[in-house]
C-alpha cells in the first residue's frame, strides 16, 4: 500500500479502516434473519443468501422460502454497499499507480452490486420493466461476486512486493472466489447444495473487506506511533514502515 506523509491522511486511513471492518455487519445479519425462520430450518447449504431478503412466503425451485425478517436483511445489503463506497473514497491512494483506477472501479462495482441486491430483491412473484424480478436481481449478483473478487486479485498483484502477508491472503482470497463463480457458472456443484456454492463465490470477498479494515487500521496506527516530532514527518509506506 503507498503511504502518504502527513497525520491526516493517517487517520482518513483508519477511518476506512473500520468502515471495511464493520461491514462484517453483513454476516451477523444473515445470522439473526436466518435464525428467525420458522416455517422451515433456513439451510446454508440449500438455501441462497437471497432468501433471507424475500418478503411473503413460497416455493422456488425445490426450496421452501418464507423470511420474516427479510427487511433487515435487505437493509443489511444497502449498509454493505455504503461501507464499502465510503471505505474505497478513502483508502483509494493506498493502491499504486494504474492498479489504483481498476481496483476502485471493481470495489465499487461489489458495492452497487450488493446495493443492487438489497433493493431489488429475487422474488419470482413480479416484473421489473417487463423482466423477470430474479433475472434483474441477478444482475447485482454478478456485480458483487465479479467485482469484488476481481478488487481482491488486483490489490493483491499490485501490492504483493509492499504488503506481502495481506496480499498473499488477497490473492488467496480473490482466487478463492473467482474459481468458485467460474465453477458455479459452468454449472459444477460446490459443496452438498446450491447455497453452499453462492457462498463459495460471495464469503471470500467478505472475508478479504474485514481483513483489509484490519491490515489498514493496524498500519496506520504503527505509523502514527512512530511519526514522533523528534524523527520528522517522514514517509509512511502504508505497510508500517516510517522512513524518514
Amino acid at each position: 500500500m503507498t503511504g502518504t506523509p502527513d497525520a491526516t491522511a493517517r487517520r482518513r486511513h483508519v477511518v476506512g479502516g473500520l468502515l471495511l471492518l464493520a461491514t462484517v455487519q453483513v454476516l451477523v445479519v444473515e445470522e439473526v434473519v436466518a435464525a428467525a425462520w420458522e416455517v422451515v430450518p433456513y439451510s446454508r447449504a440449500h438455501h441462497y443468501v437471497s432468501d433471507l431478503g424475500l418478503a411473503g412466503c413460497a416455493e422456488l425451485t425445490g426450496r421452501t422460502v418464507c423470511s420474516p425478517l427479510h427487511a433487515m436483511m435487505n437493509a443489511g445489503f444497502v449498509v454493505h454497499a455504503l461501507l464499502v463506497a465510503a471505505a474505497v473514497v478513502l483508502l483509494r491512494d493506498l493502491v499504486p499507480g494504474g492498479a489504483r483506477r481498476w481496483v476502485v472501479a471493481a470495489v465499487l462495482a461489489h458495492a452497487v452490486g450488493v446495493a443492487w441486491v438489497g433493493l431489488v430483491p429475487g422474488s419470482l412473484a413480479e416484473p421489473v420493466g417487463g423482466v423477470p424480478r430474479y433475472v434483474v436481481h441477478n444482475v447485482g449478483s454478478v456485480l458483487a461476486v465479479v467485482g469484488g473478487n476481481v478488487g481482491a486479485l488486483v490489490a493483491g498483484a499490485a501490492l504483493l512486493r509492499r504488503h506481502r502477508a495481506w496480499a498473499v491472503t488477497s490473492l488467496v482470497l480473490g482466487g478463492a472466489g473467482a474459481l468458485a463463480t467460474v465453477l458455479d457458472a459452468v454449472g459444477v456443484e460446490l459443496g452438498p447444495g446450491p447455497g453452499a456454492g453462492q457462498r463459495a463465490t460471495m464469503y471470500p470477498v467478505v472475508v478479504w473487506l474485514v481483513v483489509t479494515g484490519a491490515a489498514v487500521v493496524t498500519s496506520a496506527v504503527r505509523a502514527g506511533r512512530a511519526s514522533a516530532p523528534a524523527r520528522g514527518p517522514g514517509t509512511w509506506d502504508g505497510a508500517g514502515r516510517h522512513d524518514a
